[in-house]
């Protein structure tokens, strides 16, 4: 991806209204957004008819955990942050091991400001590779 293309971004999150307000943020921000998801299989639909750039994804979803959300973000190489009031456990995280992580309700420009680190690591990465 060149900087002059607007970054996609998957959405995913339980809450309707911190979804609604984030996504405002990120479409404020620059950023095209998939979602919101409030289910992991709604993630999961958005994801096979498009590869975002990055991610964001609350651990516990409107139809569970994101487990199987988690792992194909994983496989498919797509960076995502962690924005969930869930605890960091090592019964949850085990899919998200090395994810970034804010705990809700992070404030959206903290939420963009880490999600622009990301991007840029894994810009970097990409023109390293």
């Amino acid at each position: 991806m060149t900087l002059d293309q607007q970054p996609s971004l998957l959405l995913a999150d339980h809450d309707a209204l911190i979804a609604v307000d984030l996504s405002d943020a990120l479409e404020k921000a620059g950023y095209s957004v998939l979602g919101p998801a409030g289910t992991a299989a709604e993630a999961l639909q958005r994801l096979a008819a498009d590869t975002p750039t990055l991610a964001v994804i609350d651990m516990v979803l409107n139809d569970g955990r994101c487990t199987h959300l988690a792992r194909e973000l994983r496989q498919r190489g797509i960076p995502f942050l962690v924005h969930s009031s869930c605890r960091r456990d090592h019964r949850l995280t085990g899919d998200v091991e090395g994810a970034p992580w804010l705990n809700k309700p992070a404030l959206p420009y903290d939420v963009v400001t880490l999600l622009d680190e990301l991007l840029l690591s894994s810009s970097t990465a990409v023109d390293v590779a």
